[in-house]
């Protein structure tokens, strides 16, 4: 049995427990005080408030997605980091045991967007790329088209957040950390959705934007299909496999953008929305994503 750690809420979660039905167990973070756990060194189990249980000798798979990003309502800021640290040492476990399928929640806290683009330019074309304190630098960026990116996606104290953005090097201030980049100007973005030793590709049109972010402006009522499937080369499909062979990944999203005939890595999400490639189901990545969590026998 598939364990699912993730959020209520969660429609990705919703499509996957529909696919799965009873194969899976889904433990929801904001709703963990709904069930009962019981944790010792040597045995746990979960069951959820419809009787339905899990537990260490019945789990054969683990699954985590975005389970932090739901919140405990309402509670003391130490119950809430007991909470997440029980979610963790229970992912731990099924870790240690190598059980675990996709990627760790924190996998870009131990690799990070320089070193994951020091890897990809050994497969494919990187924009010049800049972390800077106190705008050291950016002189480097001179005479180029530059764009200021967020490292983490998180929002600010006003709940906002930094999509993609054109910035003037002179108009930066110093006292901020600056992630900049230079701009690729393409008719289109590129995805590659990375299941297993499978890959998709999909394209969306750059016309209609009226940034330069699609995200900002994705339509997530799905009113309107926004991404293509996308044929890639065989070098293309190559240098993806063995670049998540040298990153030690079977998961994730590559974004790229296509540039005078290059293909240009843009960032590697190891933990990416992918639904939405799909919504209609017409290619089939639900089932999918469920036979690489849960292979048939």
């Amino acid at each position: 049995m598939l364990l699912l750690f993730t959020g209520s809420l969660d429609g990705t979660s919703d499509r996957l427990i529909q696919e799965l039905g009873h194969s899976a167990f889904r433990f929801n973070y904001n709703l963990c005080k709904e069930y009962h756990l019981e944790f010792t060194p040597d045995y746990w189990e979960i069951t959820n408030p419809a009787g339905h249980s899990i537990n260490s000798n019945t789990v054969t798979r683990a699954f985590w997605w975005k389970a932090f990003n739901f919140y405990l309502m309402d509670e003391e800021p130490f119950i809430v980091e007991e909470a997440k640290y029980i979610f963790r040492e229970l992912y731990h476990w099924c870790r240690i045991r190598g059980l675990v399928k996709g990627n760790p929640p924190d996998f870009h806290n131990h690799m990070g967007k320089m070193n994951i683009l020091n890897l990809a330019a050994n497969y494919f074309q990187i924009p010049q790329t800049l972390i800077s304190f106190q705008l050291a630098g950016v002189d480097k960026l001179a005479g180029k088209e530059v764009v200021a990116k967020s490292l983490t996606s998180g929002l600010t104290t006003t709940n906002k957040a930094l999509f993609t953005t054109e910035v003037k090097i002179e108009t930066l201030h110093p006292n901020y950390p600056w992630f900049l980049q230079e701009k690729i100007n393409s008719d289109a973005d590129i995805t590659v959705f990375l299941c297993g030793d499978k890959q998709f590709a999909f394209s969306r049109s750059r016309a209609n934007l009226k940034g330069l972010d699609w995200r900002k402006e994705q339509d997530f009522e799905m009113t309107s299909q926004e991404w293509f499937t996308f044929d890639l080369t065989l070098e293309q499909t190559l240098s993806i496999a063995n670049f998540a062979k040298n990153l030690n990944v079977d998961w994730g999203r590559l974004d790229f953008m296509i540039h005078q005939d290059n293909f240009v890595f843009l960032e590697f999400n190891a933990n990416g929305q992918w639904v939405f490639l799909d919504y209609t189901n017409e290619i089939g990545l639900v089932k999918t994503v469920a036979d690489y969590l849960l292979p048939k026998p």
